[in-house]
Formats: C-alpha cells, structure tokens, sequence
C-alpha cells in the first residue's frame, strides 16, 4: 500500500484551521469500472459535520456520508486501488497528488483555486 501519510496530514488540518474547500479524486487506473471522479465536501449542520463523497460513475451518481475517520480511510482507499490524482483545495494552497504508474508519489503545491468556501448545502440530499 502507498504511503499518503502528508496528504492526508494536509487534509485534516485544512479541516481542523477551517480551510478546507473540497477534495477531488481522478484520473481512475481502469476506467473499465466506469468511476470517473469521487469529489468530497465537508457539511456542517447543527448537530453534526461529515463530509460528502459524491461517486461519479459514467451514468449515475452516488452519494455517502463519513465522519473525518472513516473519510480519511476512503480516501487512502480510493488513492490506493481506483484513482492516480488527488486534489485538495484549500483557502491558502491547492495541492496535487500524483501516483505514477510506477507507484511513486509526487506533491505539487500551487495558489489556491478559491478564495471562499463553497456553500453548505449538501448536494443529491
């Protein structure tokens, strides 16, 4: 399994200083599974947060909730056997993670894509 240790540590403090803007997942290793893209959102309500994982297949949608835990451990999941390129986005950076075909890892930092954060109201709920 690869080790995704300071992407998802890049996670979960965006999450913890509020700067987290979204997740996207691409790019799968066989697109005969027809996954195309998982995007993850963090909601927040009055009585409780989770975050949003919007699987998008080549004819449907599919939608389910997790805590930061278990959104932590789709994530290494999802990196690990469906896709190759991982982007969060954050108030202050955007930052790529990339999985060659060789199963090397790189990071790439860029400005961050948003200035605000997106609107809190879940999608497909």
């Amino acid at each position: 399994m690869i080790d995704f240790s300071s992407f998802l540590e890049l996670f979960t403090n965006s999450v913890t200083n509020d700067s987290f803007v979204k997740l996207t997942l691409s790019k799968p290793y066989r697109k005969s599974e027809g996954l195309v893209n998982v995007y993850i959102r963090l909601f927040i309500t009055e009585e409780q947060s989770f975050f949003q994982f919007k699987y998008r297949y080549l004819k449907e949608e599919l939608y389910k909730q997790f805590n930061l835990e278990d959104a932590i451990s789709q994530i290494k999941i999802l990196l690990n056997e469906s896709f190759r390129l991982g982007t969060l986005f954050t108030l202050n950076e955007d930052v790529l993670v990339t999985v060659s075909k060789n199963k090397n890892v790189t990071y790439r930092n860029t400005i961050p894509s948003f200035k605000n954060k997106l609107p809190d109201v879940p999608l497909g709920s």
